[in-house]
């Protein structure tokens, strides 16, 4: 017997179509937009769980990005890990033909890198250590999978009030297969430039090697250190500048490897330059962080370690275990058959129709048993669910007074946010979203044992803050780092 809907309140006016599963979600608010669409957080109401939903509106409207869409959500699908944000449903659209939007729920996150870096100016060596570790951990398992990012930068990494760090936004990452020839080189690269690695800036090399990721996370880190970013290229022969003022001017050999003849000609013509000691440049940094940061940030790629030699450095000493550092199994070409031919909306159409019976299994079964019917077996809310988005998206995400919330724990977020929320006594309060998936709740406090002495590595400053977002929206990133590595926040295997 079905049971009755809880009635939605006047404050729940728009944002789905037609979902027959949408009455599951209580909507709270907008906390982020973008040329996409919406992202709102709300409540799965049959968990309690607190959720992120993003509306990508009119998906087949440009094949190009619907192209990006379904290849992010494959990866999502596939890539199943700790440090990377998870897909946890895809709501089912009301016709296999006919959908336009799709509405991807997401584990809640409150904030990201960018917001934490611009907040605290006195990260303790403790955060910088163990945000450098999840970053590799995530990059040893998308590049085990033969999976390259390609556009790392702070913004598209998570962050929680825990210390708790996910790699987000996939719409530029490529499967690079073994069996390719001889050249991977993508030409719709338009990647962060300020992040970007030099062989990516000059077309230097005929194959780009996982190394452009190690470049990206080499040169967030060096912005976790020192609270700005490292290359902030205005240009790309400006880009080029300002990498090679500190690491000074390329090596012969590495500069007869460029195959763009003008960057080569640049390189060689240029002044030369002595590299500057990182001691110099970074004098309150770790020693031992300096020393892998300068191995990550060597001019050719060849030079830089792997996500797993990095992960290997005495920095991580007392912190990096192999059993927590797994690879993934490399992804199947016939993943990916969509990226080698010409496809129409209707063939991207039918492909992300097939991913979102990834998160439906039973529905799955009759589409692969060929027994599926035009529509689904329920009615359908989401007339309801667009009209609560469209409410929100008039009224500038807001809806109403709330009362605040107690904080469960001292490391979640401060009662700050006012929004249209169920009062609960275990709801954190939600932080800046924009443009964002999402991720898990956070914790008491993210420890970090140091296997060699026993001893707790304590934290000697106060704990970084998150100011207001973009939206509006504030918390305070409470994070007490005495980082103990909690086994229940890696033990996912």
């Amino acid at each position: 017997m079905q049971q009755d809907q809880p009635k939605k309140g006047p404050s729940e006016i728009g944002f789905f179509t037609d979902y027959g599963d949408a009455n599951r979600y209580k909507i709270l608010e907008v906390v982020g937009k973008g040329s996409y669409g919406l992202v709102c957080a709300a409540i799965d109401t049959h968990t309690g769980e607190k959720v992120a939903i993003k509306k990508i509106h009119d998906v087949f409207e440009h094949i190009s990005d619907a192209t990006r869409i379904l290849r992010e959500i494959k990866l999502l699908r596939i890539l199943r890990h700790p440090d990377i944000v998870e897909i946890k449903r895809i709501m089912l659209p009301p016709s296999r033909r006919e959908f336009k939007d799709i509405y991807v729920v997401f584990e809640l996150m409150e904030s990201d890198l960018h917001q934490v870096i611009k907040a605290n100016d006195d990260l303790t060596r403790e955060h910088q250590q163990f945000f450098l570790y999840q970053m590799l951990r995530a990059l040893k398992y998308m590049h085990t999978a033969n999976v390259y990012h390609r556009d790392l930068k702070p913004k598209n990494i998570l962050a929680n009030a825990n210390c708790k760090l996910k790699i987000c936004d996939f719409g530029l990452a490529r499967v690079a297969f073994s069996d390719t020839p001889t050249t991977v080189c993508w030409t719709d690269y338009v990647a962060t430039r300020w992040y970007r690695a030099p062989e990516l800036c000059g077309s230097f090399f005929s194959k780009y090697t996982p190394a452009i990721d190690i470049w990206s996370i080499g040169c967030i880190f060096a912005e976790v250190v020192t609270g700005k970013p490292l290359f902030p290229g205005k240009s790309v022969v400006h880009q080029l500048d300002l990498i090679t003022d500190l690491l000074g001017t390329p090596a012969s050999d590495t500069i007869s490897g460029v195959r763009n003849d003008k960057a080569r000609r640049y390189l060689t013509e240029m002044r030369r330059k002595h590299p500057v000691p990182f001691e110099q440049k970074f004098p309150n940094a770790d020693p031992l962080a300096l020393r892998l940061l300068e191995r990550m940030l060597s001019f050719d790629p060849k030079d830089r370690p792997t996500a797993a030699e990095a992960l290997a450095d005495p920095y991580f000493k007392g912190l990096a275990k192999v059993e927590r550092e797994p690879s993934c199994q490399p992804i199947s070409r016939l993943e990916f058959e969509f990226e080698r031919r010409r496809v129409t909306k209707e063939d991207i159409r039918e492909l992300i129709f097939r991913e979102i019976l990834e998160y439906h299994p039973q529905l799955l079964k009759d589409y692969m048993n060929g027994t599926e019917g035009t529509n689904f077996l329920y009615p359908s809310a989401i007339g309801q669910f667009r009209k609560q988005f469209a409410h929100l998206e008039e009224n500038g995400g807001k809806s109403g007074p709330v009362i605040p919330l107690e904080r469960k724990h001292v490391s979640l977020p401060r009662s700050t946010v006012h929004s249209s929320t169920i009062p609960s006594k275990s709801q954190p309060d939600l932080a800046s979203y924009a443009n964002r998936q999402t991720s898990e709740e956070a914790c008491d406090k993210f420890r970090v044992s140091d296997e060699n002495s026993g001893n707790l590595l304590k934290a000697s400053r106060p704990p970084p803050r998150v100011p207001a977002g973009t939206n509006g929206l504030s918390f305070v990133f409470i994070c007490q780092v005495a980082i103990v590595m909690v086994d229940p926040i890696i033990n996912y295997l």
